[in-house]
């Protein structure tokens, strides 16, 4: 169990890795699945949880990716505010530079 859990962190260290997160955001995920296991491993032994254990630690997961969807939209919000000058500002200078 304890190899299967080694290998889950670094498989999921690896998609992070690749997915370009923050890293404050990987180490909340991987915190994130470290607790889930901890937690869950007294239900390994006895077979599947019940629903509404499941249903809470599912909140857990939601709110990460809720909370990372709202940081990734924020971003992408600034860097179309800053496209959008950066733009406006090369056309003012094209347009100066044609009026000379």
């Amino acid at each position: 169990d304890a190899s299967n859990m080694a290998g889950a962190l670094k498989a999921l260290g690896a998609v992070l890795d690749g997915a370009a997160f923050a890293a404050a955001d990987q180490k909340k995920l991987v915190a994130l699945v470290q607790s889930q296991q901890a937690d869950g491993d007294d239900e390994l032994d006895l077979g599947a949880p019940a629903a509404a254990t499941y249903k809470s630690h599912s909140n857990g997961i939601v709110d990460v990716l809720e909370d990372l969807k709202e940081k990734a939209e924020g971003e992408l919000a600034d860097l179309r505010k800053a496209e959008t000058n950066t733009q406006h500002n090369y056309d003012m200078l094209k347009q100066s530079l044609t009026d000379q």
